[in-house]
């Protein structure tokens, strides 16, 4: 029975290992798919595979599948990393933290205050005895206690005021922050779209020095048996070596899109780092677009971070205009408190009352209501008021300036979205027309119907074809994000 049990788990493991294999390795990590084919091919005839043997090399498999995976990153874990370590994010968050430090000390000051004071003192020469209220040149000494509360009763609801503007205040700050990471997102999302337009580019380039080699080693064998001339042949060297610095140039500029994004994301040194290549289909794109930026101006102006931060700012001004109003106007205080205190004349003859007993019998109580008018303070509460009114005009014209840079932006990007959706249909029929003329020159060719300029050109126009089409979806697609981020304020793909 185990004997058969083991036959059958060999069996069911061998054959889900060649399909994993084939399926999920051979094609990345065709290095690991030959030493394993080696191992296969020592071991079949032998039919001794143990249970540990295939366990082993399923889970080396498995683990560099995972190691290899955690070393690409894609977009969104660029994203995730941004918002949990940009250190401008995290000064926003600190500022944002200040705000709401200050609408609670704003809070605090409408409470009533609550002091207790104590003082001992000791007198020479010339004193009032607190005892008979006489003049006495005796030495003495005093211990007193008071406790005293004060509260705000009215002045012009500028406490309130001040309440209201610390609270917009700090809405503002979260909308700040959320501006700033939408920011954060965009030089991301652009320098990632870098990278993969400089991939597509090298990938191109490759497969054009594919081709051009094949081709200089075809003509290569020609010249020696003596049916191509060597001009040929040093056109096509001179081809395979121009396309060997295209290729290159594309991989430098891909080499320096990763390390901007890395700057971006502000990576530790020595932290190994790449993304992901681009593993999604090519962007289906419609034949026409229906994004009005009057539309789209209509719903973003309501969900931006960028445009409630101003709204809620020019609130918080005017809650600062009113406050600094008020201040101007009279104050109502209240105050309560009460003290008791210690005296001790040092006078011959004279017995002193015990301390507790003064303590109790000396105590006072207090309540006093003022009001307090300003006549004349230096012009400082007509300043203050003039300085509100200055802030909240500025904030004003900071606002109709933000919409009219955000239609601005909705209408350039709505154009640029259509241009971009034009330039993608036309760069499809070009790449498909370059395509069929360079097959077409690529059999006269090799046929000797066509010279080696003819074919250069015709490899150099499927090229840039091919490059001005990947260049034209990745663009749609950006350009559809950013329309989405103003519908939505969301960086979704």
């Amino acid at each position: 029975m185990y004997t058969i049990w083991t036959c059958i788990c060999k069996i069911i493991l061998q054959n889900f290992l060649t399909y994993y294999i084939f399926y999920n390795v051979i094609s990345r990590y065709r290095d690991i798919y030959k030493l394993w084919h080696t191992f296969w091919k020592t071991n079949k005839k032998s039919n001794n595979l143990s249970m540990r043997k295939i366990t082993i090399i399923l889970f080396i498999l498995l683990q560099t599948t995972i190691i290899s995976a955690q070393d690409n990153w894609s977009l969104q874990d660029c994203i995730d990393y941004a918002v949990e370590n940009n250190i401008a994010l995290k000064r926003q968050q600190i500022q944002t933290e200040t705000y709401r430090a200050d609408r609670k000390l704003s809070k605090a000051n409408l409470l009533p205050n609550l002091n207790f004071s104590s003082q001992a003192n000791m007198n020479f020469g010339r004193s009032v005895d607190p005892v008979t209220n006489t003049i006495t040149f005796n030495q003495n000494i005093g211990n007193s206690f008071s406790i005293g509360s004060g509260v705000t009763v009215f002045n012009g609801f500028a406490l309130m005021n001040r309440v209201s503007a610390a609270k917009f205040l700090y809405m503002m700050g979260v909308e700040l922050q959320e501006q700033q990471e939408d920011l954060i997102l965009l030089d991301i999302i652009n320098a990632y779209y870098e990278i993969l337009m400089a991939r597509g580019v090298v990938q191109t380039a490759t497969d054009q020095l594919k081709v051009a080699e094949q081709q200089l080693h075809r003509v290569e064998v020609l010249v020696r048996t003596g049916s191509e001339n060597r001009t040929t042949l040093l056109e096509m060297q001179s081809q395979v070596s121009g396309d060997r610095l295209l290729l290159t140039q594309a991989v430098n500029n891909a080499s320096i899109g990763l390390e901007k994004l890395r700057s971006l994301l502000q990576l530790e040194p020595g932290v190994d780092f790449n993304v992901e290549d681009r593993l999604v289909p090519p962007t289906v794109i419609d034949n026409e677009t229906n994004n009005s930026a009057d539309s789209i101006y209509s719903v973003a102006q309501d969900i931006l971070p960028v445009i409630n931060a101003l709204d809620y700012k020019m609130i918080a001004r005017k809650k600062e205009l009113k406050a600094a109003i008020g201040e101007a106007t009279p104050k109502l205080s209240l105050y309560a408190g009460w003290s008791t205190g210690y005296f001790d004349a040092k006078m011959e003859g004279v017995e002193t009352t015990p301390y507790l007993d003064q303590l109790k019998n000396n105590n006072s109580q207090y309540v006093q209501a003022s009001i307090s008018i300003p006549i004349f303070n230096r012009w400082y509460n007509g300043r203050n008021i003039n300085r509100a009114r200055l802030n909240l005009e500025d904030t004003q014209l900071e606002l109709e300036q933000e919409k009219n840079s955000l239609y601005q932006q909705m209408n350039s990007a709505c154009l640029e979205l259509e241009a971009i959706n034009d330039e993608y249909l036309a760069a499809k029929d070009n790449f498909e027309f370059s395509t069929q003329t360079f097959n077409a020159i690529e059999k006269k060719f090799q046929l000797g119907m066509a010279n080696a300029t003819e074919y250069s050109e015709a490899r150099r126009q499927r090229f840039s074809a091919e490059v001005n089409l990947l260049k034209a979806e990745l663009q749609y697609e950006l350009k559809s994000m950013t329309i989405n981020f103003f519908l939505t304020g969301e960086w979704t793909n």
